[in-house]
C-alpha cells in the first residue's frame, strides 16, 4: 500500500520519454501565438518559441542552412500536423545544416519548436507573399501514413467486389 504511487510515477516517466521533443522546449513555447498573428505583425513576435507544424511544400538547400517552406496545419495531441486541407498560411523554417531534399520532400508532415526571427517576402504566383521565417531548435519529421484498405462488409461472398447485401438479401441458393 505504501508504494502504490510507483505506477503512476512510471507512466508519467514513460509518457514524457514519447514525446516528440524535449519537455525543455516544450515549456519554452507559447502555444497562443498562431501563424495568422505572426503574418499580420512579424515584428511583434521575433525571439518568441512556437510549435508548428505542416506540410512541405519546398526544401532548398544553402551553404549553410536549408531552407524548408512549409504550409501550416493544425496540431494533434501529438503536434503531428492534422487536417492538411485546412490552413492559414505558409512559413519558412531556417535550418543551420544539411537536410536532403530527397527525405525532406514535398507532401511529407513536419512539426518543428523554433524561434520567430523575421520576415521574408518571395513571389507566389504574381503575387508578394509574407513569409514568417522561423529558425529551428527541433524539427520532426512524421513518417507517411498508410492508407488502411478493407472489404466492404456489405459486399461478402463476390468475387467481382460486387454482390447482395448478406444477410438481407436472398443469395445463393435462393435466387429462384
Amino acid at each position: 500500500m505504501k508504494y502504490s504511487f510507483i505506477p503512476a510515477l512510471l507512466f508519467l516517466v514513460l509518457l514524457a520519454a514519447c514525446a516528440p521533443f524535449p519537455q525543455k522546449l516544450l515549456r519554452e513555447a507559447e502555444p497562443a501565438v498562431s501563424l495568422s498573428d505572426v503574418q499580420k505583425a512579424p515584428d511583434r513576435y521575433n525571439g518568441k518559441v512556437v510549435i508548428w507544424g505542416g506540410v512541405i511544400l519546398e526544401t532548398i538547400n544553402r551553404k549553410s542552412e536549408t531552407v524548408l517552406k512549409v504550409m501550416q496545419t493544425e496540431l494533434d495531441f501529438q503536434k503531428r500536423p492534422r487536417n492538411v486541407d485546412k490552413s492559414s498560411g505558409r512559413f519558412m523554417v531556417r535550418y543551420e545544416g544539411f537536410l536532403d531534399p530527397y527525405i525532406y520532400s514535398k507532401g511529407r508532415e513536419i512539426t518543428l519548436v523554433g524561434v520567430i526571427i523575421g520576415k521574408e517576402e518571395q513571389e507566389i504566383g504574381e503575387i508578394r507573399y509574407v513569409y514568417p521565417v522561423v529558425d529551428s531548435r527541433d524539427v520532426r519529421l512524421w513518417e507517411k501514413s498508410q492508407e488502411i484498405r478493407y472489404r466492404d462488409p456489405w459486399f461478402w461472398g463476390s468475387p467481382y467486389g460486387w454482390g447482395y447485401p448478406y444477410p438481407w438479401w436472398p443469395g445463393p441458393p435462393y435466387w429462384w
